[in-house]
């Protein structure tokens, strides 16, 4: 039997996670044109290479200036997280159907539905957690928006 995966979090961070997730629309001709030029592997490099900067642009407050550019960061990381759960749900929807096209192998000698269960529970478990990332990121935008640089 597969192990279960359990996000962390309760009923109201799901609930909250969900009205999060409702709110936002993607750029769809930015997608167009990223889906044009570049491949999905170099689209997943890309956006750990965009938090990894982030991270190091924000070592220390090194390159940070105001509360407003904090607001900004923590609102565009909401929309990644907003953005995960539905990928989540496609990735494991394309591992289920090379599964029932007969296009995945017994890779490490493992019965694959079992190895399918465990891959498609933990991409699930991902997304409710990826929708609690992003309510909690949300709050926090929204709590930040009462912070400002006092008047001179």
């Amino acid at each position: 039997m597969p192990k279960k995966v359990q996000p962390y979090g309760s009923g109201e961070d799901a609930e909250h996670a969900a009205l999060a997730r409702s709110r936002g629309e993607s750029a769809t001709s930015f997608v167009n044109d990223l889906a044009a030029t570049m491949t999905i592997r170099e689209v997943a490099a890309q956006a750990v290479e965009a938090v990894r900067a982030l991270s190091h642009l924000t070592a220390d407050t090194g390159e940070l200036t105001d509360p407003d550019e904090v607001r900004d960061v923590v609102s565009g990381l909401a929309q990644i997280g907003s953005e995960l759960p539905q990928l989540c749900e496609q990735l494991a929807r394309f591992l289920v159907a090379q599964h029932e096209d007969g296009r995945l192998a017994h890779g490490s000698g493992r019965d694959p539905d079992f190895v399918l269960v465990e891959v498609s529970e933990a991409l699930s478990a991902a997304g409710r957690a990826a929708d609690m990332m992003a309510a909690a990121l949300t709050e926090a935008g929204a709590r930040a928006a009462d912070l400002n640089v006092p008047s001179r």
